[in-house]
């Protein structure tokens, strides 16, 4: 079978690799990779080298959608909606030929519909399948406004008696099925073991160094104290911490879009692999030991939720001010109703919400 999978975030590239080494171990494989994240070049490059997939492609997607001129346009208005090539094709020059079985992706957009607009005429019965973006993505890809564009290629496709994308979706690939409430038909896809295969190809692609990982407990910031509203008091919930477990025994991950030095300028020991993805640390390593700490990460619970081997995790929303923080407090219910469901009881056996600090201890 040839599938060819559309990737736009690490987490994506992790769940693929994770595919292409259990469920789909005996197909041929294409990685279409954007440079949404960063280092991307040296991942593609990398999973050239190691040959884990028949193809790895670069897709320039920040030019594709976010820097685009009025005239591009113009011409996905023109392109994506009737006609039968698009300005997409250039990133499909080394596969443009081959015959594909199955499209997987995640982000829906007009991207998406324009690769799977020029792979259709190769194979009409091409089927459409969806991964997972983590435990909280399940059942919320097609819920957003996608664009006009989007909406206009749907209909003017089936006028013109042409295939359609969302006509054809087929799985949805997840680690989860029992929590997936949409229309697809959810696939298992097999968690990760620390012998698992996945693990040392993630060691060879990052080379993550995780012999800093001393430290017992590990704080993941959030964006919520410049994010979202009004500052939550992240910053002084962690120096509470520190004043309880010992400065020393903390380190503090930031997130990637915190290009504050608070917590450096304040002498804590914050984390050196801000590049790499945490799943890819976490699954390449052994944090069995340690506690992670957060207001309301979803990063904290993605290399859990992928591993056999969860972590002793506190959330820690309730012991901040959250009231004029709505994009926190979304989050928020978000998590506890995960953590609230029935069927995940035992998978979350080591998640708790942390009613006073003293609960981390």
């Amino acid at each position: 079978m040839k599938r060819i999978f559309y990737l736009r975030t690490y987490y994506q590239v992790i769940v693929a690799l994770q595919m292409v080494n259990t469920i789909c171990i005996d197909d041929q494989v294409v990685f279409l990779i954007s440079d949404d994240s960063e280092s991307t070049e040296m991942l593609v490059e990398s999973l050239g080298k190691l040959g884990i997939v028949y193809k790895s492609i670069l897709v320039k997607t920040k030019k594709l959608t976010y820097q685009k001129s009025m005239i591009d346009k113009i011409k996905d208005f023109v392109e994506v909606c009737f006609l039968k090539k698009n300005r997409y094709v250039i990133f499909l020059k080394e596969v443009l030929n081959e015959k594909f079985d199955e499209f997987i992706f995640f982000n829906y957009g007009v991207d998406t519909v324009a690769f799977y607009n020029l792979m259709v005429r190769n194979n009409i019965n091409l089927r459409v399948s969806c991964i997972e973006e983590g435990i909280l993505s399940y059942n919320s890809q097609f819920d957003n406004d996608h664009g006009k564009i989007v909406e206009i290629s749907h209909y003017t496709r089936k006028i013109l008696k042409r295939k359609t994308l969302k006509d054809n979706l087929h799985n949805f690939y997840c680690y989860y099925p029992i929590l997936y409430r949409g229309n697809l038909v959810p696939v298992q896809i097999p968690r990760i073991s620390v012998e698992a295969k996945i693990t040392g190809i993630l060691r060879n692609i990052f080379k993550p160094d995780n012999t800093i990982y001393t430290k017992k407990y590990i704080f993941f910031t959030s964006v919520y104290d410049f994010e979202g509203g009004n500052p939550i008091g992240e910053y002084e919930l962690v120096c509470k911490v520190a004043k309880l477990v010992g400065i020393d025994n903390l380190l503090v991950k930031t997130h990637p879009r915190d290009s504050r030095t608070i917590y450096k300028d304040h002498g804590f020991n914050v984390d050196v692999n801000s590049s790499i993805p945490w799943e890819a640390i976490q699954l390449s390593g052994d944090f069995s030991d340690k506690v992670f700490l957060t207001i309301n990460s979803g990063s904290v619970l993605s290399g859990s939720t992928m591993s056999e081997k969860p972590v002793k995790t506190f959330y820690m929303y309730k012991l901040c001010d959250i009231k004029e923080n709505k994009s926190c407090q979304k989050n928020a219910q978000d998590i506890e109703a995960l953590l609230c469901e029935s069927s995940m009881k035992e998978v979350f056996r080591n998640v708790r919400i942390a009613e006073k600090i003293e609960d981390i201890l």
